[in-house]
C-alpha cells in the first residue's frame, strides 16, 4: 500500500527536509490526523516517533472514498480500460482548487486513446490531421497560451478546468477548457472547450491542457501552478550556457492587441537611442477623436436649423438625443 499513496514514504529524505502539509499527510497514513500538532517542529518529532517505534510499517489509505485501495484494486485486475466516454459527468460547482495530491497518472497512453476515439489514425501518415492538431497543441503549451488551470475531485473523477487564450483574436475572452479523468485509470471520461470546434472535446485546446496534464504526472507536481514558471522544469543556468532564445515567442496575454493605425516601425541605430525616421500608415483613422463635445452638436444643430429648418437632416437630428 505504501508504494501505491504518494507521499506515505518517505523515500530516504529526512522528517525535516518535508514540508508542514508533507508531514501531516505522512501522518495521515499512519492513521494520525496529527491533532494538537500546530508547528513543523511537533510534526517532525511525531514522524520520529513514529518511524522508531515502527508504527510506520502500517500504511493505510487515507482518502474518505478510499481512491488509493480502489486504483491499487483496479491496477491487479489488468483489465482493458473502459473507454466509452458518452457517460454524462457533471462537474463540481465549488470546491476547486490546485491540489494535485489524488490526481491519477495520466501519460501519452490515456492521451492518445482518447484522441482514438476521434476515429482518425494518429501514426498512419496518410491521414495527418491529429499529427497537425498535436503540434498546434504543443505550440500552444510552448507559448503559454494555458492560464488559471485549476482541479476538483470526487469518489469517481478527477476535474480539470483552465482557460486558453486566442491565438489571433486577442480582444475575445480566452476558451474554457472541461476535462474529467477517471480517479482509478486515469482515462479521459469527459474533455469540452468553448471553442465552436471543441464541444466533442478533441480540439488543439483540449489537447493542449492534456499535454500539461501529462507533464503534471512527468514532473510529480503537487499543485497546478508548479511548471507555470520554467525554472521549475530545468535547473537556473547562465546565459551563455543556455540556447538562443531570439525565436521564442509569448503567447496568450504577452500579446495585446492594437490598432494598426498606432504600429510604428523603428531602426536604432547602435549609437543613438531613438530613430530620427520610422514608417506608420498616413491614412485616416476616424476613431482617434473619440471626444463627444455636447456643445460643439448643439451649436452644429443650431446652424442647420437656422439654414433651412425642413431639411431632413435637421429633422433626423432633432429626434436623436
Amino acid at each position: 500500500m505504501e508504494n501505491n499513496i504518494p507521499g506515505a514514504s518517505l523515500l530516504g529524505r529526512k522528517p525535516e527536509e518535508l514540508k508542514t502539509s508533507e508531514l501531516r499527510f505522512w501522518l495521515k497514513c499512519c492513521r494520525d490526523v496529527g491533532k494538537g500538532l500546530k508547528t513543523k517542529v511537533e510534526l517532525v518529532k511525531q514522524v520520529r516517533d513514529y518511524i522508531q517505534t515502527g508504527k510506520d510499517k502500517h500504511v493505510v489509505d487515507p482518502d474518505l472514498h478510499k481512491i488509493y485501495s480502489r486504483r491499487k484494486e483496479k491496477q491487479g485486475m489488468n483489465s482493458e480500460p473502459d473507454t466509452d466516454s458518452n457517460e454524462s459527468v457533471q462537474f463540481p460547482s465549488s470546491g476547486w482548487g490546485t491540489s494535485l495530491e489524488k490526481m491519477t497518472m495520466f501519460t501519452r497512453l490515456q492521451m492518445n486513446r482518447h484522441i482514438l476515439k476521434s476515429g482518425k489514425a494518429i501514426t498512419n501518415v496518410e491521414h495527418h490531421t491529429v499529427l497537425t492538431r498535436l503540434v498546434k497543441a504543443r505550440c500552444f503549451l510552448d507559448d503559454k497560451y494555458l492560464e488559471d488551470i485549476e482541479c476538483a475531485s470526487d469518489s469517481r473523477y478527477f476535474f480539470f478546468k483552465g482557460k486558453c487564450c486566442h491565438s489571433f483574436r486577442k480582444s475575445d475572452p480566452p476558451h474554457n477548457l472541461k476535462i474529467a479523468l477517471c480517479i482509478l485509470s486515469g482515462e479521459v471520461v469527459s474533455a469540452s472547450c468553448s471553442f465552436v470546434a471543441g464541444k466533442v472535446g478533441f480540439c488543439n485546446h483540449v489537447l493542449a491542457m492534456m499535454f500539461k496534464m501529462c507533464m503534471f504526472t512527468l514532473f510529480s507536481s503537487t499543485t497546478s501552478k508548479d511548471l507555470s514558471e520554467e525554472q521549475d522544469q530545468q535547473s537556473s543556468v547562465a546565459c551563455t550556457s543556455q540556447l538562443q532564445q531570439w525565436h521564442k515567442k509569448g503567447g496568450g496575454k504577452n500579446i495585446a492587441p492594437q490598432p494598426l493605425m498606432e504600429v510604428e516601425v523603428r531602426k536604432i541605430k547602435d549609437t543613438e537611442s531613438t530613430s530620427r525616421f520610422s514608417i506608420k500608415p498616413l491614412l485616416y483613422d476616424a476613431r482617434m477623436k473619440n471626444t463627444h463635445n455636447l456643445a460643439t452638436e448643439q451649436n452644429l444643430k443650431n446652424q442647420l436649423r437656422y439654414i433651412n429648418p425642413n431639411m431632413d437632416l435637421v429633422q433626423m437630428a432633432c429626434h436623436i438625443k
